[in-house]
């Protein structure tokens, strides 16, 4: 198989994941897509009902800008790499091959190019594991169009796929090493799969959906308790069963990974009985993850996203969180960060997980490391620390504005508007051991009634006209900028939420987003020496402030929950 052939397989397949990116599910009722998936699939990814024509309206400029950039950073490495294919024997002609086929690959690269392809919003799609290998199933708004792209493709590689026929279906394929690669177009749908090599008929026919599953994910009823046990939305769910993956590799019931396995030279067989069912045991510890939109309007999108644990670690782990004023609301501004933790209630944890693996430690010899590192654990908390470290209790930290700072030219700020609480008991302790070590501290006889003190620290001066610090019996807050005084003072009493995050953020996504791809400018070198180049940078920046443009606030929240680590993102829309 020749190179541009090679690259054909691939980027086709790339590019239906882009195009999908886009699509939504307007024209055909959710369970059409979901009636080709097995119900005991390992992993699903569905978008099963469309994002409202307001919301797709505001998201599609940006977009079409962010394929701008990707498309800038690809040709700026396909030329690279031109150049040096141009040097070879007989280069020059294959250059000018792959330049042709980049070019009418790239221009599926936009909100026009991805529709003259045949990928309309009317699309829906999803993302499968019939067994553990993928298959993309996507509705085309215009079959012709879409056959039409890959002949141009094929045209432009040099090199055509291979055809086939099943139970008078056709189908493209192309071998890729131990895997083949197969494009087929039928009704209403393009799959895109992966299989092994030598796939039988009947089993790639149930990759392709000509025949269905016995039982399918539509008819399952874990999909539906998914949605109402979460509270996701129609528009997207999806999930990863871990313990169904780990079954591929000790003992698969479904029988589906045999063949693939089998062309890798693995078989289930070769792992002991014991490592099998500790591979299982652990692989129950969080035994799936499930994500899914839980609001979506023209100008909000929520997701959640959940590990579900097992009960005893689930229940351990919610113990964890411990109370921080303020932590889980966004307070407004650039950019605030911040997280809890009980560190009793995490050594304990930590103790308690020591003593079941002692009390019953693996057998499979593959994870005689872990039996050996509850030596190191018990010396860890044998080792005395101060009684602040367990006073602890979190921080949060609010940079509500900030003016001058250039990372490109490693310009400090000018100003700074921001406040830090640090949440901890006996608060009073941590700013007598800051006093012995700072005359300054010391001069501001800080007392636990809550009250802002001014600080006339020197190193505070530069940045910020005021600067005042608070402190109560739990807490000790310092603000800098305008109303520092006051806000010190409200970082103390914020309210606490009614359930503990674990850890939260908070964002202005423009600001944030060109600030990251500002960042990216930066010209420093990497550590192996090689600069990424300025076009790159530039491109990737574009990337960044693009991405920026489709959103007004971000937020996470992350709770440890009685079902496991929940992570909860609201999104609010620009304009």
């Amino acid at each position: 198989m020749n190179q541009s052939a090679r690259i054909a397989a691939f980027t086709i397949a790339v590019a239906a994941l882009l195009m999908s990116s886009l699509a939504d599910a307007k024209a055909r009722k959710p369970k059409e897509i979901l009636q080709y998936i097995p119900a005991d699939t390992p992993y699903v990814m569905a978008f099963t009902k469309p994002f409202p024509d307001e919301l797709m309206d505001k998201f599609e400029p940006s977009m079409d800008k962010m394929l701008s950039a990707y498309q800038r950073m690809i040709r700026y490495r396909l030329s690279e790499h031109l150049i040096e294919l141009s040097a070879q024997e007989d280069g020059a002609e294959k250059a000018e091959q792959l330049q042709r086929f980049m070019d009418e690959m790239l221009s599926l690269l936009s909100i026009n190019g991805l529709r003259d392809a045949g990928i309309g919003r009317d699309s829906l799609f999803a993302i499968y594991g019939d067994g553990i290998l993928p298959v993309l199933r996507i509705g085309i708004s215009d079959i012709d169009k879409f056959e039409a792209t890959i002949v141009r493709l094929e045209s432009e590689a040099g090199e055509k796929f291979l055809d086939g026929e099943l139970a008078g279906k056709s189908y493209r394929f192309r071998d890729l090493d131990k895997l083949t690669l197969v494009i087929s177009t039928f009704d209403k749908d393009a799959v895109i799969a992966v299989v092994q090599a030598g796939i039988s008929d009947k089993r790639l026919a149930q990759k392709l959906g000509i025949k269905k599953p016995r039982k399918i994910l539509a008819s399952s009823k874990d999909f539906e308790r998914i949605s109402e046990e979460y509270g996701f939305t129609d528009h997207f769910v999806s999930f990863v069963d871990v313990e169904r993956v780990a079954a591929t590799f000790t003992g698969d019931p479904s029988g589906r990974n045999t063949d693939f396995l089998r062309v890798l030279g693995m078989n289930a067989d070769d792992t002991s009985p014991v490592c099998r069912s500790e591979i299982s045991d652990l692989a129950s510890v969080a035994p799936r993850i499930v994500v899914g939109y839980t609001k979506v309007d023209a100008d909000v999108l929520e997701t959640g996203m959940i590990v579900e644990l097992r009960e005893d670690i689930a229940g351990g782990m919610a113990s964890l969180p411990s109370v921080v004023p303020g932590l889980g609301a966004d307070l407004g501004g650039w950019f605030s960060f911040g997280f809890s933790i009980d560190m009793m209630a995490a050594r304990s944890f930590y103790e308690s997980r020591l003593d079941a693996l002692e009390a019953d430690p693996f057998e499979c010899e593959h994870f005689a490391d872990v039996n050996a590192s509850t030596v190191k654990g018990r010396e860890a908390l044998a080792k005395p620390l101060p009684p602040v470290v367990y006073s602890f209790r979190g921080m949060l930290a609010n940079i509500a504005n900030i003016e001058g700072l250039d990372v490109a030219t490693d310009k400090p700020p000018e100003s700074i508007d921001a406040s830090i609480l640090v949440a901890i008991e006996n608060a009073q302790d941590l700013v007598m051991m800051a006093a012995m070590m700072s005359p300054e501290v010391a001069a501001l006889n800080l007392v636990p009634d809550g009250k802002a003190k001014a600080l006339d620290l020197p190193q505070l001066a530069a940045i910020a006209e005021q600067a005042f610090a608070a402190l109560s019996d739990n807490g000790l807050s310092v603000s800098l900028g305008e109303r520092a005084d006051a806000n010190a003072e409200a970082m103390l009493t914020a309210d606490v939420a009614a359930s503990k995050p674990l850890m939260s953020a908070a964002f202005d996504a423009k600001r944030y987003y060109e600030f990251v791809g500002e960042a990216m400018m930066e010209e420093e070198a990497a550590e192996d020496g090689e600069q990424i180049p300025l076009a790159m940078r530039v491109a990737l920046r574009d990337a960044m402030v693009s991405s920026g443009e489709m959103y007004e606030r971000m937020a996470v929240n992350v709770h440890l929950t009685e079902r496991g680590v929940e992570v909860n993102t609201r999104m609010t829309l620009a304009d």
